[in-house]
Parts: structure tokens; C-alpha cells; sequence
């Protein structure tokens, strides 16, 4: 079992400030950043293998349900 990412949170604004470190995060150690917009989570920034993945994950789940 692999052990669960550490999952960083950042204010849209401030995560702009560091995109190439936010993007750094999640590419290479697979550290997702939820950005906040207003007290919101507004997004995540994920790595590209973690989004193929959940999308992969929701097309089965959707192929399960009908």
C-alpha cells in the first residue's frame, strides 16, 4: 500500500506567487495543493498521472452503474 501523499492548501494568491513550486509538488512528488478562493477550496493542482487516474477510476465506476 502506498502511503498518502501530503496535500498542501493555498490561497489562489499566494499559490500564484510559487506556481513553478506548486507545480513542482505535484509533478514530481505527487503533492496535491487545494488553492482557496474567498474561504473556498476553489481547485486542486494534481499530477498529470493522479487526473489519467481519476479518470480513469470514474469511467469504471460509471461502466459498474449501468
Amino acid at each position: 500500500m502506498s502511503a498518502t501523499p501530503t496535500e498542501h492548501r493555498a490561497k489562489i494568491a499566494e499559490a500564484r506567487n510559487v506556481l513553478g513550486e506548486v507545480i513542482a509538488r505535484a509533478r514530481f512528488a505527487g503533492e496535491p495543493t487545494i488553492l482557496i478562493n474567498r474561504g473556498k477550496e476553489a481547485a486542486v493542482i494534481v499530477s498529470p498521472e493522479f487526473y489519467r487516474q481519476a479518470l480513469e477510476d470514474r469511467a469504471r465506476l460509471e461502466s459498474l452503474e449501468k
